[in-house]
This record gives C-alpha cells, structure tokens and sequence, in this order.
C-alpha cells in the first residue's frame, strides 16, 4: 500500500532523524538510477550519472539519515520497471503534490495528458503551472509517472531528460497490449 506524508508528518520526522535507509544503485535501460527505500516503502528512484552523485544527491536531502548500500534494493529498482503498482510508494510532498502524484500513480500506461487536462482531472482548472511544478518536483521516476505529462502536442520539460522522457514513452507504449490501445 502506498503512503503518502506531508512533510512535516511525525513518521517523516521519525525518517530524517537519524534513521538509517538503505540505498541501492542499479542499470535500468534508460540509464543508471538510484533508489532509497525505508521497510518495504520506496522514497526515491532517480536517474544518475554516477553512484557517487547520486548518493551525494540523497544524503543532502536526508542529511542526518545513515545512508546504508543494500542489494535488496536493486532487485525493488528492477520490480519498478517490471511492474510498477507492485512497488510501494511513500511520498512526501504538500498536499497539492499528493493529489497530482496519487492520479499520476493510478493513470494507465501508456496514455499521455496535458498539464491543463491534468488540473482539470483533479478538480482545480486554473493550475496548470502548478501543476507543472508539482510534476517537476516528483522524486519517484517512472512508479509516479511524470514522464506521462506534456505540452499540448508536444514533449516539454522533464527533470531526467527529454531524450530519456520520450524513450519511457516508447517503453510504456510497446509494452501495451495491442486489444487495450485507446483507438
């Protein structure tokens, strides 16, 4: 089951006071990426340059947390990619990044929307650009997929790369089943 925590939540608290989680780094086909896991939760999946910056990257958001390597950890990377709802999520954000994330998590494979389409889904027409900030601020690659959100007919913006956006899109689309394509 997915949590999903306002920062400022004990548990959240609990975490980033010098807590130990465990971290692990893994080869995906859309480049290197890092994941941080606390009990059976994920909290972060990133795409990284190197192992080093990307646990630079964790430790500075989580600065009196133990950061401990674990294999495990690569083997939960690889069962994101396979099958991401089988992943459990804890995300934390602001209640607005919540809303944006939890329909992010339950949106088909495969299907894109726009940032506009995205805020009317959720009830708050005129939030387009917060929307898009909420989207930008996702630290949980491809399990919340914010690579599902454009432009009006176009790629724009996405914190790992246009180039790794577009191929994810490609990825989701050739894994569909033909009989469940939305034409």
């Amino acid at each position: 089951m997915d949590l999903w925590l306002s920062p400022h939540d004990a548990r959240v608290r609990s975490l980033r006071s010098e807590g130990e989680l465990l971290y692990g780094v893994a080869r995906s086909l859309f480049g290197d990426c890092i994941a941080l896991i606390s009990g059976d939760h994920l909290l972060a999946l990133r795409f990284v340059e190197s192992r080093e910056e990307g646990v630079a990257s964790l430790q500075s958001e989580w600065p009196k947390t133990h950061l401990r390597y674990s294999p495990e950890v690569e083997k939960v990377i690889a069962q994101g990619f396979e099958n991401p709802a089988s992943v459990p999520v804890l995300a934390i954000g602001t209640p607005f990044q919540i809303t944006i994330w939890e329909y992010l998590r339950r949106s088909p494979d495969a299907i894109t929307l726009t940032y506009g389409e995205l805020a009317r889904a959720i009830g708050r027409p005129k939030a387009a650009r917060a929307v898009g900030r909420a989207v930008g601020s996702n630290g949980i690659a491809v399990l919340i997929p914010c690579h599902r959100v454009i432009s009006r007919g176009r790629l724009t913006g996405y914190r790992w790369g246009l180039d790794r956006k577009k191929d994810l899109l490609a990825w989701e689309l050739a894994r569909r089943d033909p009989l469940e394509m939305p034409f």
